[in-house]
């Protein structure tokens, strides 16, 4: 019976104590969560969403030579789907001039040959 006893209190405190670090660094389920800049699954992200942003570019731009280069990714969050979005604040030069953009990007890694898909991308004024 005390056995018993010790395990209930040890359980408690383990419990207790992962409540606290929930409090600590509380998650929400489903949600955006920040992640490195310098992880390479954001920078893959990044690379490609510029890569299909310039190509949509010179789509709606019809004779026009527009140059799309991504100079920084200044931030980053990622979100589990079925697979991962990466929301991702970059710096970019359009033509040269700088200007910054909000992209998310879905990857599904099983999905071959196009494993990533741009499903946003909006110029951002900040």
């Amino acid at each position: 019976m005390k056995g018993i006893a010790v395990l209930a209190v040890l359980l408690l405190a383990m419990l207790g104590g992962g409540a606290a670090t929930l409090r600590a660094n509380p998650m929400k389920v489903g949600g955006f969560s920040k992640v490195s800049v310098a992880d390479k699954d954001v920078r893959k992200a990044a690379a490609f969403a510029v890569q299909a942003q310039a190509k949509a570019m010179r789509g709606q731009e019809k004779g026009a030579a527009t140059t799309l280069k991504l100079v920084k990714i200044l931030a980053a969050e990622k979100q589990v789907v079925s697979g991962m979005n990466f929301r991702l604040e970059l710096g970019v030069k359009v033509n040269g001039r700088y200007k910054r953009a909000e992209a998310v990007v879905w990857l599904q890694p099983w999905r071959k040959p196009n494993p990533y898909e741009l499903t946003s991308w909006k110029w951002t004024e900040k």
